[in-house]
């Protein structure tokens, strides 16, 4: 209590109290969570519906996009449009729109999807 006046009497925070905050267990969990997301990234297929309706699923499209493109995939459309049963006119119109939604640059998710994915991720950890 006396570290918590001494801040509101200096209008900041002592060292002192600073020190109490357990920062390595906070980056240490921040890690462990990054990397789980990032291994989820990298090893399993995101699971793109056979039809696209909504945002999230445009996002999980252009996620799983990228994700075979950072595993080497040479042709990720093609082999994602092959994957869904889909023709490659029908996967350009929906990368089409992914750009229109704001999901996709053309080379990697835009902030705004990382924001749906994030959200999904959380959603599916719930589940």
């Amino acid at each position: 209590m006396r570290l918590m006046d001494q801040a509101l009497e200096t209008d900041g925070i002592p060292a002192s109290l600073l020190r109490q905050i357990p920062l390595a267990e906070i980056k240490a969990g921040a890690r462990a969570a990054l990397a789980k997301q990032e291994d989820r990234a990298m090893n399993d297929p995101y699971p793109v519906p056979a039809r696209c309706r909504t945002e999230e699923d445009y996002t999980l499209l252009v996620a799983e996009l990228a994700r075979m493109r950072a595993t080497g995939t040479t042709a990720p459309q093609g082999e994602l449009a092959s994957r869904l049963g889909i023709g490659k006119a029908t996967m350009s119109e929906r990368i089409k729109r992914s750009k229109e939604l704001g999901l996709w640059d053309g080379q990697r998710l835009t902030e705004k999807a990382s924001a749906v994915l994030t959200q999904w991720h959380q959603d599916q950890e719930g589940n």
